[in-house]
C-alpha cells in the first residue's frame, strides 16, 4: 500500500514539483546557517533576553487544569477568519504582527500565531464546505495580498489555505483509495501553495509559520530527506520556539510517510540532547504526541521511547505554559500505553469527564482507556475505532 502511493506521488509530483530551488529553501531567511546542533545555546540567549523584554510568556506552574484552553483558540480562531470575511485586513496584520512579535502562547504552549493560521486556513465548515466557499475564501486572501504587496501574512496564509484545500480534494482514505482527479487537484493546489511561499520568501518581513507550511508540503510531496532536514534547521534557526515545526518534521518521519522505523523516536531523543532542560524535555514530549496518537496506528507502543522523559516533558508542560485540557488528555493517553497505573489513575482522575474529542476520537475510547487505566501492563491497549 505504501509503495503504490510513494509510485502514485512521484508519478504525479514529476509534473507539478515545488518550484522553489534547492538553495532558497536551505538558506535562512536572516542568511544564518545554524543547524539544530547550535540551538540550545541561542535558545537559552533567546529566552534570556526576550523574558528581560516581556516577549516570552511563561506561566506559573498551575494544579488546576484549564478546560477552557481549548474554547479560547476555537474563538480566536473563530475571531480571526470574521476579520478575514469582514474584508478587516487592517485588523488582520496588527493581529499577527502583534502576536509574531510577542511569542505569546495559549495555556499548554501553543503558539497564537498557529492558531492565528488556523482561523485564517479556510471558510466555515472546512473541508466539509464547497469548492464555491473555498475558491470566495481563496480570493479574500488574494485580496489581501494585493492590498498588502508587502505582507508575509497574507502570503504564508494563502499557501496555507491552498495546502488545506488540496487535502479537501484528496479526501482522508489511504493512497490506494483516492481518485485520479483527487491526486491532479492535490497536485494543483500544492503548486499554488508552493508559489506562494516563493513570493513571500521574497518580501523583507518573515514569518515562522512559513517552514510549517512548507514541511507539510514536503512531506506531502515525499521530499528528499536531507532536503527536508534542511527545512528544519533553517526553521530551528530562524525561530527555535516555535515547537509546530519539530511537530510536523516528526510527522515526516513516521514510516506513512517517509521515514524508517525508528528515525522519529531517534529526532526525539536528538531534541532532548541537543536543546536540553525544560524546553528539551517540553519538546520530546510534544514530538512523543505525534508518534503515538489515537489517530489510526496503534501498535507503537512508545517503543523506542523513554517513558521518565515524556513524564518529563509534560511536566515541563505545566510549569512553563500551564495546564491545558488536551495536553492533559495526550498525557492519560500515553500513561495508559506506559502501562503507568499511578500516572494514568492521576490523569484521568484530573481531567474528570471533560474528554478531549482531539485526543480520543471517540467517548467510547475514552471510557475504555479510563478503565484500562486501572489495570497493571496496559501497553497492549488499542481503541475500539479511529479515524484514517
Amino acid at each position: 500500500m505504501r509503495v503504490i502511493r510513494q509510485f502514485m506521488l512521484c508519478a504525479l509530483f514529476a509534473v507539478c514539483c515545488f518550484e522553489i530551488s534547492f538553495a532558497q529553501v536551505t538558506t535562512s531567511p536572516d542568511n544564518s546557517e545554524n543547524s539544530l546542533g547550535d540551538v540550545a545555546r541561542q535558545y537559552r540567549q533567546q529566552k534570556q533576553t526576550n523574558s528581560a523584554s516581556g516577549q516570552v510568556m511563561v506561566r506559573p506552574f498551575q494544579t488546576q487544569v484549564s478546560y477552557a484552553a481549548e474554547v479560547e483558540q476555537e474563538n480566536y480562531k473563530s475571531q480571526m477568519g470574521s476579520m478575514l470575511r469582514r474584508n478587516d485586513f487592517d485588523a488582520l496584520e496588527k493581529e499577527a504582527n502583534t502576536v509574531r512579535r510577542s511569542k505569546s502562547r495559549f495555556l499548554g504552549g501553543v503558539w497564537k500565531l498557529y492558531v492565528f493560521y488556523e482561523g485564517v486556513e479556510g471558510p466555515v465548515g472546512g473541508k466539509l464546505a464547497s469548492d464555491g466557499e473555498w475558491e470566495a475564501h481563496i480570493e479574500a486572501l488574494k485580496n489581501w495580498g494585493a492590498l498588502k504587496p508587502d505582507s508575509v501574512t497574507a502570503r504564508v496564509a494563502l499557501a496555507q489555505a491552498y495546502y488545506s484545500w488540496g487535502y479537501k480534494a484528496r479526501g482522508g482514505s489511504y493512497g490506494d483509495k483516492v481518485t485520479k482527479e483527487g491526486w491532479r487537484l492535490l497536485g494543483a493546489r500544492l503548486q499554488l501553495a508552493s508559489d506562494a511561499l516563493k513570493e513571500a520568501a521574497g518580501l523583507k518581513a518573515k514569518c515562522p509559520h512559513w517552514y510549517f507550511v512548507l514541511l507539510e508540503i514536503a512531506r506531502t510531496q515525499g521530499w528528499d530527506k536531507a532536503q527536508v532536514r534542511a527545512v528544519l534547521d533553517n526553521a530551528v534557526a530562524f525561530e527555535p520556539a516555535y515547537y509546530h515545526s519539530y511537530r510536523e518534521y516528526a510527522n515526516f518521519l513516521l514510516p506513512k510517510w517517509s521515514g524508517d522505523d525508528g528515525e522519529a523516536e531517534a529526532f526525539a531523543e536528538e531534541t532532548w540532547k541537543r536543546v536540553g532542560g525544560k524546553e528539551g524535555a517540553f519538546l520530546y514530549f510534544e514530538i512523543a504526541t505525534v508518534l503515538n496518537c489515537s489517530c489510526g496506528e496503534y501498535g507503537r507502543h512508545l517503543d523506542g521511547m523513554s517513558w521518565p522523559r515524556i513524564k518529563q516533558g509534560y511536566a515541563a508542560v505545566e510549569e512553563l505554559y500551564g495546564i491545558s485540557n488536551r495536553k492533559l488528555n495526550r498525557f492519560a493517553y500515553l500513561a495508559v500505553l506506559a502501562g503507568d497505573r499511578p500516572a494514568a489513575e492521576d490523569a484521568f482522575k484530573r481531567i474528570g469527564d471533560n474528554w478531549d474529542p482531539v485526543t480520543w476520537q471517540t467517548e467510547e475510547n475514552f471510557q475504555r482507556f479510563k478503565i484500562l487505566a486501572k489495570r497493571p501492563g496496559t501497553a497492549s491497549a488499542q481503541p475500539a475505532s479511529a479515524a484514517n
